[in-house]
C-alpha cells in the first residue's frame, strides 16, 4: 500500500512547484496561478494564494483514510472525537468512502496510464497542449505522473478497504466466539 502511495509524489510535486510559483514541466507557475484565479473558486483561490493546492490537499486527506485503514488506529475513534472516543468505529463509515473512492480513482488512473503508452506509440493523437502548457510532451509527463497519483491512490484505498474488512469480520467472529461486545477494545 504504501508503495502505490508514492505514486502521488509526482503529481503533488509538480502542483506543489506551481502553486508555489515555481517552474516546472515547461509551465511558468505564475501561469498557473494566474489560471487558478480565473477559473478555481474563492477557496481553491485562498489556498493558493498561500501556497497550497486543493487537489493537494484533497489527495493527503485521501492518504490519511488509507492509513486510517491499515493501522490500529483507524478500528476506534481517538482521544480528541469527546464523546465517541474509544468506542470501535463503524464498519460502514470508512469502508464506504474508501471503495467508492478507491474505485473511481483507480480506474481513473489506470485510464491515463494506459492512454500514455498508446499516445506516444501513435496509436492515438498525442496530447494538444491546453494553455499553459507548451507542448504535447509536457502534457504527457503531467497525465502519467496524475495516472500513478490516482491509481496509487485509488489502489491504496481499495488494498487498506479489503484489510480493513478482514480485520473487522475477524473481529466480529471472535467476539461471536467469547460472547463478548465488540465496543470498547482491549478490554
Amino acid at each position: 500500500m504504501y508503495l502505490l502511495l508514492c505514486g502521488l509524489v509526482p503529481w503533488a510535486g509538480v502542483k506543489t512547484v506551481w502553486t508555489l510559483g515555481g517552474d516546472v514541466l515547461g509551465v511558468n507557475g505564475e501561469d498557473w496561478l494566474r489560471g487558478v484565479e480565473s477559473d478555481g473558486d474563492a477557496v481553491y483561490q485562498a489556498l493558493a494564494a498561500v501556497g497550497i493546492d486543493l487537489t493537494v490537499l484533497a489527495a493527503l486527506l485521501g492518504v490519511f483514510l488509507a492509513l486510517g485503514l491499515v493501522h490500529r488506529w483507524g478500528m476506534v475513534f481517538p482521544r480528541w472525537t469527546l464523546f465517541l472516543a474509544g468506542r470501535r468505529v463503524p464498519a460502514f463509515l470508512p469502508l464506504v468512502p474508501a471503495w467508492g473512492v478507491g474505485l473511481c480513482l483507480g480506474g481513473y488512473g489506470v485510464v491515463l496510464l494506459v492512454l500514455v503508452p498508446l499516445s506516444l506509440a501513435g496509436v492515438i493523437a498525442r496530447f494538444a497542449p491546453p494553455a499553459p502548457f507548451t507542448s504535447s510532451g509536457d502534457v504527457t509527463w503531467m497525465i502519467l505522473f496524475g495516472g500513478l497519483a490516482f491509481g496509487g491512490l485509488g489502489g491504496a484505498l481499495l488494498v487498506g478497504a479489503w484489510s480493513y474488512g478482514r480485520r473487522v469480520s475477524a473481529a466480529k467472529r471472535a467476539a461471536a466466539r467469547t460472547g463478548r461486545r465488540l465496543e470498547r477494545p482491549g478490554r
